[in-house]
């Protein structure tokens, strides 16, 4: 059992974000908990004192508003996959990549704030994200700030993940993945997203997983690791090969 020496659960972003900034302990905030939860029972994260529960923030609904899918950050992936926009955006990516995220149980608990905080590189729902050109919000406690997923880093000084948006536009999508079973995180995998409405002027993204330290846009340098699901040079040849998968899907429509 992971032994914690406070446990707060505020009422407002502003008192969560105060919390977080304390000096004189380490807190983290709790939301889904699919990571820090376990990382606290097998003691990986025993430099962490106390956590910052953010059920009670209000951060869990899911809205359209002024041409956007609003997800708020507290919002699970499950959640996602059963509300009514969400699920059939640009053809379904969202519902299809976060069923990848891991089984029923994960989703249920895993949030949409947790996938963008950790970023992981073989996340297809965050590639998702990018490939739809989503944003983050971002508090501070007294402002909001919005910034492009494809721009987004974690501040230094504590902000608080809010919500993400996501514009509301007629989209197809493809997504092309390749890893040890069919049921595992990809070794790599893309995610496109177009609309040719206007000839020449469609839309047209392609995001990666697998070929750097997290989710990319094609066109970015990559970095893939070299580990044991494979090699960088096998990994930057898949990804060739499932961007190309991607987009011929999406091309079909």
């Amino acid at each position: 059992m992971a032994i914690l020496a406070e446990y707060h659960k505020p009422s407002s972003v502003a008192e969560a974000v105060q919390l977080l900034r304390r000096t004189d302990v380490t807190l983290r905030p709790l939301a889904g908990g699919s990571q820090l939860v376990g990382a606290l029972e097998t003691r990986a994260a025993s430099y962490v004192d106390g956590v910052v529960d953010l059920a009670g923030l209000g951060l869990n609904r899911i809205e359209v508003a002024d041409d956007h899918l609003h997800l708020g950050a507290t919002a699970a992936l499950s959640d996602v996959i059963s509300h009514a926009v969400a699920r059939e955006l640009a053809g379904g990516i969202l519902r299809r990549t976060a069923r990848y995220e891991g089984p029923v149980n994960l989703r249920n608990a895993a949030t949409v704030g947790g996938v963008v905080a950790s970023a992981e590189m073989d996340s297809e729902f965050y590639a998702a994200l990018l490939a739809l050109d989503a944003s983050i919000i971002t508090s501070d406690g007294e402002r909001e700030t919005v910034t492009p997923l494809a721009e987004f880093v974690l501040p230094s000084s504590y902000h608080l993940i809010t919500a993400v948006i996501v514009p509301i536009q007629t989209l197809h999508s493809g997504h092309a993945r390749i890893a040890r079973t069919p049921s595992d995180r990809c070794i790599v995998a893309a995610v496109a997203v177009m609309s040719n409405d206007v000839v020449g002027e469609g839309v047209e993204r392609v995001a990666l997983c697998g070929v750097g330290d997290r989710p990319l846009l094609a066109g970015s340098p990559l970095h893939p690791p070299d580990n044991w699901k494979g090699s960088a040079e096998y990994r930057r040849e898949m990804a060739a090969i499932v961007q190309q998968r991607a987009l011929t899907e999406a091309r079909r429509g």
